[in-house]
């Protein structure tokens, strides 16, 4: 009994740390009906979140539920709930999100998509072995599409659906000519960051186009901004820009200590020309001058590097564990619910570096109402 009570005391924390309106939403968002299963959004919000922060699937994660007292419904039920609660969940980490980043600033009829990855891993498996490809709405923070393939499958943009108007943000890794002529071809456009090794490239006179060079005329703060023509593997071309910005050297320093670790982890040496990329951000992108300037190139993907780094907690302290759904509106619900554990893991970082060392207002947590035991 005493362990229900202060179960229920900190579930109170997080409902204090959800934004404002979310109840109501989730009866807007068919998330939540009628109260048949779970009394109120806040026990069924509970359940949806138990159940993506561990490794059970619908059955002991409904056996877990009820012998805890959050929740007594079928696993039938579970999986009809977490169909039907993907809005729900993506409106909550959008308003979560929303507290602590920059809301990106794009023009009229663009929609900018976060594409990542990342390694999933079953019970008592000794290794990665699914890999979980997913996009993410830069705008609403929504996962909009996710597919399961095996780990050893590489991050591809040609596996990604796109539509006119999309921006795909990516790291490194996105930058082949395959998928890039894919984005271009269905009307969308691309935002990468560069490797100094990157894909071949040529300035607009034929001569060959090398961005870390280009990068380093640039001072501190200075933005360079250099149309390019990308190589593809049928012999075509895809016109873009590079754009590039010099780092303060405090930061620089930072980025050449961490390409040094990585190094060391893989037991090579660190080529001279890593530690020179670690001063630049340099980016390719297909969007034109006329739709966004250089400055406006490098706030966009800053906005993309807010999100990478919060869902860095994801992928180190949460983990993916193993994607317990094939069914694709539960296991975007599933995603997103870890997503909503991370930014609620997120703000509870952020409250606890700011202001108290537990992480909320103690004059917030009286004013609240009181929750049952």
């Amino acid at each position: 009994m005493a362990d229900r009570v202060a179960e229920a005391g900190e579930w109170g924390i997080i409902e204090r740390l959800l934004p404002s309106g979310w109840k109501q939403a989730a009866r807007e968002l068919g998330a939540f009906r009628r109260a048949r299963y779970t009394r109120d959004p806040g026990a069924l919000l509970r359940l949806l979140l138990f159940h993506a922060v561990t490794d059970f699937g619908l059955r002991e994660t409904v056996a877990q539920a009820r012998a805890s007292g959050i929740a007594a419904m079928s696993q039938v039920a579970l999986l009809k709930r977490l169909r039907t609660s993907g809005p729900w969940l993506a409106w909550i980490a959008g308003e979560l999100c929303r507290a602590f980043r920059d809301r990106p600033r794009v023009p009229q009829g663009l929609r900018p998509r976060v594409v990542d990855s990342t390694t999933v891993q079953g019970p008592a498996a000794k290794g990665a072995q699914w890999r979980v490809h997913y996009t993410l709405d830069l705008l609403t923070l929504s996962c909009d599409w996710h597919e399961l393939t095996v780990a050893r499958s590489g991050e591809r943009l040609v596996r990604v659906p796109v539509q006119a108007g999309d921006v795909l943000l990516g790291d490194r890794n996105f930058l082949q000519p395959q998928g890039i002529e894919h984005v271009v071809a269905n009307q969308a456009h691309v935002l990468i960051r560069l490797r100094w090794t990157h894909s071949a490239m040529h300035a607009p006179g034929g001569r060959r186009f090398r961005a870390l060079t280009r990068a380093g005329t640039l001072r501190v703060g200075q933005v360079g901004d250099w149309p390019v023509r990308l190589e593809t593997g049928n012999r075509s071309l895809v016109h873009g820009r590079v754009v590039a910005i010099r780092l303060p050297r405090p930061i620089a320093k930072r980025s050449e200590r961490r390409a040094s670790k990585e190094a060391s982890r893989k037991g090579k040496r660190v080529d001279p020309r890593t530690r020179r990329a670690a001063h630049f951000i340099m980016v390719f992108t297909t969007l034109p001058r006329s739709l966004l300037d250089a400055k406006g190139v490098l706030e966009l993907y800053r906005c993309r590097w807010q999100i990478e780094l919060t869902f860095k907690r994801l992928k180190q302290l949460l983990k993916l564990g193993r994607l317990p759904h094939q069914e694709p509106r539960a296991a975007r619900s599933w995603i997103l619910a870890k997503l909503v554990v991370a930014l609620l893991l997120e703000t509870l970082y952020r409250n606890a570096s700011a202001f108290s060392p537990w992480g909320y207002s103690l004059e917030a947590a009286e004013k609240a109402p009181p929750h049952a035991a």
